[in-house]
């Protein structure tokens, strides 16, 4: 059969400029020791290398389509998002990823309105500059990389995500440091593309969280559905719970329901205070789960412990976790662990600590830590609670040196890349604060009182409310972007938000 008039100059272009990427390429080559490592076996391989190679025709498309132009808007993306029938998202996720390897430049345009009555200023979006480059990609270095130069240059969260979708198993997470055998690291940049603190699309994220069609600036919490106070009624739940539970009690439900196969979350190990990733099958697994850690631990290491191809995860995190996870849910490449996710349960989270520091914070305050029975952070306070009923605490502001530096260019305080947002600031002592910000955040939710698990309020009724997480969380972004500046100016690598 003839496929004359079937295939356009521009379609073999396109195909042709696709095979020739280096992340294809790598991919085709590094077959035989994938399916060796047996993370992935050989019908995911091929689904993981059918959707990169569909994805990266996509993007060529999408710069054929820009080259002409000397210049390109907004109005031009949906254009292009109608000709072919994509979703703007979708076509936007292109785009940055067009910008990041050097084949546009893109400026996000925002002008500012002054509120004459309070003498606030608000951004409004504007529009979208593109500036074709004319570049030929053969002759570009690939930016993905092997996550080592995050690791070098202290931008990593620790998260886990690229331990656990890595095709070769070659990265390693201990205590927050990073680490890849060179001997067996395929250089196929995975790591690179799904890592939260390479390139991070912010206002795509915070599209895909609203299901907005529209770039818009969001609130110092990100986008939310409703915001509440709240606490468990499970009896085993709330003996020994760090606040309110929700967390706890959300997998319950979960777990109870059927809704889920298994979570990740985190367990204290052997040595105390110092948390190991958790794989939970059960609800009788959450008690081992309960209470906060401000040490470091790389919950998405596990991932590729669940790369079946039916099985539903729940996943318990901080924000570069939620970050890392959406990031994957908005660059789908077929991994299974990663579309196994089907719950996304945050935590608010200022910063972390090594275990190291943490024993230099026990020691500041003359208790050993095994003796620790409880932590926690409190109007401006770090608390340790001990078996034996004391009570101490040193100001934040005293240990503050002894957190990652890594933490420091993070600006998320509330899990904003989560269906469901979980903590503690701006509710009284014993309750959560819970931001919905998904439909199945909210459908979670909503099932947890209907099924009688919580109590319930608006965060509206509770003091401080709303107002005080607002003004910790802008006051983290600004912090956040104070140590991304004083980076750049010492031209030191960081991430690119």
């Amino acid at each position: 059969m003839s496929l004359e008039g079937k295939i356009t100059w521009d379609m073999l272009k396109n195909i042709t400029d696709t095979l020739d990427s280096y992340r294809i390429r790598v991919l085709i080559d590094a077959k035989e020791d994938i399916l060796n490592s047996g993370i992935y076996n050989e019908q995911q391989y091929y689904n993981i290398l059918f959707k990169m190679f569909e994805d990266e025709r996509l993007k060529f498309v999408l710069l054929d389509y820009l080259n002409p132009k000397k210049t390109s808007n907004l109005k031009t993306l949906k254009e292009f998002s109608k000709y072919y029938s994509l979703d703007l998202k979708k076509t936007l996720s292109l785009l940055e990823l067009l910008d990041k390897e050097k084949l546009l430049k893109t400026e996000i345009i925002f002008e500012t309105n002054k509120n004459v009555e309070d003498d606030s200023e608000e951004s409004i979006f504007k529009d979208i500059s593109i500036q074709s480059l004319k570049t030929d990609p053969s002759k570009i270095k690939p930016i993905y990389e092997p996550v080592t130069v995050i690791f070098d240059s202290k931008n990593c969260s620790g998260c886990g995500l690229c331990v656990g979708i890595c095709p070769v198993n070659c990265i390693q997470l201990n205590n927050g440091n990073g680490t890849i055998d060179d001997e067996k690291c395929i250089r196929c940049g995975l790591c690179y593309y799904f890592c939260p603190r390479s390139y991070l699309p912010m206002n795509l994220l915070n599209m895909v969280q609203e299901n907005a069609s529209e770039i818009k600036p969001y609130s110092k919490v990100g986008f939310f559905i409703g915001a509440y106070s709240a606490r468990t009624k499970i009896k085993e739940i709330s003996e020994k719970c760090q606040d309110g539970g929700i967390s706890s009690t959300c997998l319950y439900y979960l777990f109870d329901s059927s809704k889920i196969d298994y979570a990740l979350g985190a367990k204290m190990s052997e040595n105390l205070w110092r948390p190991e990733p958790l794989l939970l099958k059960n609800k009788e697994d959450i008690l081992l789960t309960t209470g906060t850690k401000y040490v470091n631990n790389p919950n998405l290491s596990l991932l590729n412990k669940v790369n079946g191809d039916s099985h539903k995860l729940a996943v318990v995190g901080v924000p570069c976790m939620m970050q890392a996870l959406l990031k994957s849910k908005i660059y789908d490449l077929n991994i299974p662990s990663q579309n196994n996710v089907i719950y996304r349960i945050g935590i608010f989270c200022m910063e972390s600590f090594s275990y190291e520091s943490f024993l230099k914070i026990c020691e500041m305050l003359n208790v050993n830590v095994n003796d620790v029975k409880k932590t926690d952070i409190n109007k401006g306070k770090f608390f340790v609670y001990t078996n034996k009923g004391d009570e101490l605490n040193i100001p934040i502001k005293d240990i503050t040196h002894l957190a990652r530096e890594d933490c420091e260019v993070c600006y998320d305080l509330t899990s904003e890349s989560a269906d469901i947002s979980i903590g503690s600031i701006g509710s009284p002592s014993g309750w959560n604060t819970v931001l919905v910000r998904t439909q199945k955040g909210k459908e979670l939710y909503d099932a947890l009182i209907k099924n009688d698990l919580i109590e319930s309020k608006s965060l509206d009724a509770v003091k401080p409310g709303l107002p005080l997480l607002e003004k910790i969380a802008d006051s983290k972004k600004k912090k956040c972007s104070t140590h991304i500046a004083k980076k750049e100016s010492e031209q030191i690598r960081t991430p690119s938000y």
